[in-house]
């Protein structure tokens, strides 16, 4: 060990004994309960394939590319399985989005395109001043 960094210990104990508790908790912001979780995700992804193919005839120009747990804030449905599908066609910017919720198999499907703004260095249009 180097002189500097025994300094550097040295100096701040009560700062190193803070940041050593600190990295020994566990982490749980993610923890996923059992007892949350009645729709299992190989249920869910048969839901979500059935619900996505009635919603979209056009499913088969998709191919699946996610499926993954997720909770939004001021969600009340609480935890959901998000499956997602992107367009085989090039840019590949368009997405089916079907949620599966654990709690219930209540489901939402819904199609997104990620058209993506003007870049920086884009000019902006030219204004058209009034007369």
């Amino acid at each position: 060990m180097s002189m500097g960094m025994v300094r550097c210990f040295g100096s701040a104990p009560p700062l190193c004994l803070v940041f050593a508790l600190w990295t020994a908790l566990p982490l749980r912001a993610q923890d996923l309960e059992a007892a949350d979780v009645r729709v299992t995700l190989d249920s869910a992804l048969r839901i979500a394939d059935r619900v996505a193919a009635a919603a979209f005839p056009d499913l088969s120009n998709y191919i699946l590319y996610s499926i993954t747990p997720r909770s939004f804030k001021a969600d009340p449905g609480g935890l959901l399985w998000q499956v997602r599908w992107q367009a085989r066609a090039f840019p590949h910017r368009q997405w089916i989005v079907v949620r599966v919720y654990m709690k219930d198999g209540h489901t939402t499907a819904e199609r997104e395109d990620e058209t993506p703004g003007p870049s920086p260095g884009q000019a902006a249009p030219p204004r058209q001043d009034r007369p």
